[in-house]
């Protein structure tokens, strides 16, 4: 049986977004950055949630990975295979997200999802590198650049700034943790 996450924790939240769109994924999904980087961290795994064929890809070889890939530049073959793509927690550790987002699109079917998650405000972590934080309007706009439409957005978990600006007054400004995205490529599934 596999363990729940608690409902208002970070990974809860993240777990609820992609099973709320685990549906439109279809059969045939790539997951980008499946690595589990320790065995301990069950909550990783979205294997569950597969309905047919679930490929793992990391650019590090690992528990979950089925093959190693660089995301900026997939294999050619792989254009147009999949009905979906998970893309959770990956895109902070991207380092040029803006080449890896259509090279995700141009592997989808037409009609083909992808769901996103990442992080807007959250410490420092690096697997093996950290280069960004995500608006919603920041993520939408990639994605719409890297040719997907339909994106819907949304945020969850909430941080509290304590900011001073060019005095001693102290402002208290909240800021989401995540970001999340659906979207599709154009066209119909088959």
């Amino acid at each position: 049986m596999k363990k729940v996450m608690p409902a208002d924790s970070v990974r809860g939240a993240i777990r609820r977004w992609i099973e709320r769109h685990a549906d439109l994924l279809g059969a045939d999904v790539l997951e980008v950055g499946s690595r589990i980087h320790n065995p301990a961290a069950w909550w990783l795994d979205n294997r569950d949630l597969a309905r047919g064929q679930w490929t793992g890809v990391d650019m590090q070889p690992g528990l979950n990975v089925d093959q190693v890939v660089d995301i900026h530049a997939l294999p050619g073959e792989w254009k147009g295979r999949f009905s979906g793509v998970l893309c959770s927690e990956v895109l902070e550790h991207v380092r040029r997200p803006w080449l890896a987002l259509p090279e995700l699109a141009r592997v989808l079917r037409p009609g083909g999802v992808i769901v996103v998650t990442t992080l807007t405000t959250f410490h420092i972590h690096g697997y093996p590198d950290d280069y960004y934080r995500y608006t919603e309007a920041g993520l939408c706009g990639l994605l719409e650049d890297a040719g997907f439409v339909g994106v819907e957005t949304a945020t969850a978990g909430e941080a509290v700034l304590h900011l001073k600006n060019h005095d001693e007054q102290v402002f208290h400004k909240r800021a989401p943790i995540q970001v999340f995205a659906v979207a599709r490529v154009p066209g119909s599934q088959a």
